[in-house]
């Protein structure tokens, strides 16, 4: 069957870079900067493109070298950051605790979306 010009390749972390890519599901905005930031912390050489395109490179090159759990690491790093943000806006900002929190919890369960991507499927 004739592959079509508007059709890209199915990634296999699908799910993780539309879940990345939706704020109000991940509860977390990773600007373009940061997922360059990341590559380059593992060696993978990462040009500034849009955030979709950022965030498949960064999770497929980086299992493709065997860096996806240093990514994942790092990934989780810049979640707890962002929780302790969270968390520290909802004490200087009390009339923000309610949405805040609602990040906050979004933002942990991204954190356990990448826990189950880093166990892996053992069925693969």
């Amino acid at each position: 069957m004739k592959k079509r010009r508007y059709e890209s390749e199915r990634s296999k972390f699908t799910a993780l870079e539309n879940h990345f890519l939706n704020t109000f599901f991940s509860g977390l905005y990773f600007s373009s900067a940061d997922l360059i930031a990341i590559g380059k912390k593992v060696d993978l050489p990462m040009h500034m493109n849009s955030r979709e395109r950022l965030i498949k490179d960064l999770l497929n090159k980086s299992h493709e070298a065997g860096n996806l759990p240093q990514v994942i690491v790092l990934l989780n790093a810049m979640i707890d950051e962002r929780i302790t943000k969270y968390h520290r806006l909802s004490l200087d900002y009390p009339g923000a605790r309610e949405p805040l929190a609602k990040l906050a919890q979004k933002a942990t369960g991204t954190k356990n979306l990448l826990a189950r991507e880093a166990r892996g499927n053992p069925y693969e």
